[in-house]
């Protein structure tokens, strides 16, 4: 029990940053108004830094074969995720336009400005750097089975190429030929200093936002809804991916997936799958009740599965 009461304090910092930045919006410090610069802002210029210094900044550099393998194993985390919120809206009973948001919002996990302090905190910060290129197979996911998933038509695979994603393909181009010594030292302190605000103002945005939905939310009847996102992502998706950390087939050129895949097993639902059900004319409703049900079991279920997943690793 003294372990999990580390590991939950351990993953206070990420719900700190969560509750300042409700704090801020609460008291119009930070404007629903800032919401759209300020997010385009992290997604095109402090996350790419972000990358570009972890990609390039690693003692450890990853070769394309692992590049590619960990990108492979992100597609197949989330079209699984996809695959098992559908079997959930059926068992739940959830029916009609409410199972497109549904089946989205549950099976995408918070893979990055979540999962990313995580994995620094417990397995350091080289695991950074294999979650990034683990997440761009997400990203792929995300826009291709995602939005068939969600209306079965509108596939755009312009929006593949989006910042981050491109980010980390040019990271490991520089990377193959030479690296942070590309870079002047006065050019690497900025993209350092750019790069380290990336996650905590990205978490603080979030934070703000989540004020304003908690405001309108309102249960489904029956709960089906919070039911179904709590069998997906707070027990199905963490159980699978950590029994398939332990017994499944892992390269052993990247036996650091076992640690990408607990990291990501703990996460709630993405609160970016939200802008995509919006944007798309979908059910925001069904997708807000997905996610503020998994956030709010967050708080129990990220240090729970991480101290599972750590222990059962730590015996095998």
């Amino acid at each position: 029990m003294d372990s999990w009461v580390n590991i939950l304090t351990a993953v206070a910092p990420p719900f700190l940053l969560l509750f300042i930045g409700g704090v801020a919006r609460r008291k119009d410090w930070l404007g629903r108004e800032a919401d759209r610069t300020m997010s385009r802002f992290v997604v095109y210029v402090l996350y790419p830094c972000f990358i570009l210094y972890h990609v390039l900044g690693t003692e450890t550099p990853v070769g394309a074969k692992e590049a590619w393998t960990a990108a492979l194993f992100g597609f197949c985390s989330i079209a699984v995720g996809f695959l098992i919120a559908r079997l959930v809206a059926k068992l739940c009973r959830i029916k009609g336009r409410e199972i497109p948001a549904f089946c989205f919002c549950s099976g995408i996990f918070n893979y990055g400005f979540f999962a990313i302090p995580i994995a620094a905190l417990f397995f350091g910060n080289d695991l950074v750097v294999k979650i990034i290129l683990f997440n761009l197979g997400v990203e792929v996911a995300i826009w291709t089975v995602g939005i068939l998933l969600l209306t079965s038509s509108r596939l755009k695979l312009s929006k593949i190429l989006n910042p981050p994603a491109i980010s980390v393909l040019v990271a490991i181009s520089l990377q193959m030929v030479g690296g942070k010594a590309l870079l002047p030292q006065y050019a690497w302190e900025v993209l350092s200093m750019i790069g380290n605000c990336s996650i905590p103002m990205a978490l603080m945005i979030i934070g703000a936002s989540f004020y304003d939905l908690f405001k309108g939310f309102r249960p489904s009847p029956t709960y089906r809804v919070e039911v179904g996102a709590f069998l997906t992502r707070g027990l199905l998706v963490p159980a699978l991916f950590i029994c398939y950390a332990l017994y499944g087939w892992i390269p052993h050129y990247a036996s650091w997936l076992v640690e990408v895949l607990i990291v990501q097993a703990a996460m709630p639902a993405g609160v970016f799958a939200l802008v995509v059900v919006k944007s798309y004319g979908e059910d925001t409703e069904t997708g807000l009740r997905v996610i503020m049900s998994t956030m709010l079991i967050s708080v129990v279920s990220i240090p729970t599965w991480l101290w599972a997943g750590i222990k059962l690793i730590s015996n095998d």
